[in-house]
């Protein structure tokens, strides 16, 4: 009896489509290039989007700088809101381990700590906090522009489903998103 699960590629097949993924892997390996070309102070606008809101914009200003050689770097992001003041989260983007280049943690500097995993010059992180779902990217585009983004969702009432594969029963929670951050940045001329 044939398993559902068994491959329906020819080994030759197969081969060809590692290969594939090898090199699309290493070519990603030496895409690395945190912290060339990321480091600086930046300014540009946050955009916020709430569900069933209009969205609102802040001015702020960024920091990237090199606190301890290729380990430590600042994360300083200040924000400029008319309704609450100036706001200042001043965290750190820390190197897992010596010559890693795809494991960090966002260290908030108050016993949080956050794995970001570094892809393509993208660091993704994706956490819950009090009943809350997050995943963050902050992205190099080009050569002076940091795109950051934060998405959340409630933790609460997922939205359920089935499917059935073969003899397999798939189920699958969503989260509907509630809110959104995208902050736009560019480096400034120094």
């Amino acid at each position: 009896m044939k398993s559902s699960r068994e491959n329906p590629l020819k080994p030759e097949a197969m081969k060809i489509i590692t290969l594939f993924t090898l090199i699309l892997l290493s070519c990603s390996a030496i895409a690395q290039q945190f912290p060339q070309g990321w480091t600086g102070k930046y300014t540009g606008k946050m955009i916020l989007g709430n569900a069933g809101r209009q969205n609102d914009t802040i001015p702020c200003d960024f920091a990237l700088l090199e606190v301890e050689k290729d380990s430590v770097w600042t994360y300083t992001m200040t924000y400029y809101s008319e309704r609450f003041g100036d706001i200042t989260k001043d965290y750190r983007i820390v190197r897992k381990a010596k010559g890693d280049s795809v494991n960090f943690v966002l260290d908030e500097l108050n016993g949080i700590l956050m794995d970001l995993t570094l892809l393509n010059n993208c660091f993704y992180g994706m956490y819950d906090v009090m009943d809350m779902r997050y995943i963050s990217t902050i992205r190099l585009h080009g050569t002076k522009n940091l795109i950051i983004e934060l998405f959340a969702a409630s933790g609460e009432n997922p939205l359920i489903t089935k499917a059935v594969e073969g003899e397999d029963e798939i189920e699958a929670k969503s989260y509907k998103s509630l809110l959104h951050q995208t902050v736009l940045l560019t480096r400034k001329d120094e």
